[in-house]
């Protein structure tokens, strides 16, 4: 299979969380205030997501599922359950991958799946850069009895090499400023919760 992955997409995972910060931290408060209350929840391996699971460090009820190695370091002195997914481990995204990571997933079912993106696209959904990623994050999705999406403004109006969901399955995005009136339009007719700051 040719490498169709851009540059940006080869970015280790150590510079990529320093990249639109500011809006990572806007979304994980956002995600604090409206879903701090779930007790089951998975993650996958996007810097979005693990500043928004950060904020949940105090809570004691909460187990998290992840693939992402990383996940486990930041909850490290939490009183957080913690479960890892297992697999074949990629240094550069510090996380797992493969049949085992997506054999664990389907164990499990949670209240709610926190999923980061590349792209959003009105016309093909929501897309990743590659297809192991995209793979374990639609299967969270499958998972979950609610499926979030965490997309600073950036990631609006892109595609990415794989698609891994279609509108239909997101309950609810939360993202960092309004975006355009196309996308209001989209989520009031796909019934999604649009949260933003």
């Amino acid at each position: 299979m040719l490498n169709t992955a851009s540059q940006s997409d080869q970015i280790h995972f150590s510079k990529r969380r320093a990249i639109n910060l500011e809006s990572k931290q806007k979304i994980a408060e956002l995600l604090k205030r409206k879903y701090g209350h779930i007790r089951t929840v998975m993650v996958d391996n996007s810097t979005t997501a693990i500043e928004a699971i950060k904020l949940l460090k105090e809570k004691k009820d909460v187990t998290v599922i992840s693939f992402s190695a990383q996940i486990f370091q930041e909850l490290d002195d939490t009183n957080i359950t913690l479960v890892s997914t297992g697999g074949i481990y990629n240094e550069r995204t510090r996380s797992f991958y493969g049949s085992l990571a997506k054999e664990s997933i389907r164990k499990y079912n949670v209240d709610v799946a926190l999923l980061g993106c590349k792209g959003l696209d009105i016309t093909n959904g929501i897309s990743d850069s590659t297809e192991g990623e995209a793979n374990l994050k639609a299967e969270m999705s499958s998972r979950a009895a609610e499926v979030v999406v965490l997309a600073d403004h950036s990631k609006f109006g892109q595609t990415a090499f794989v698609n891994f969901l279609d509108w239909d399955t997101v309950d609810c995005i939360i993202t960092d400023q309004r975006p355009d009136e196309g996308w209001v339009e989209l989520c009031k007719r796909m019934n999604i919760r649009l949260i933003y700051e």
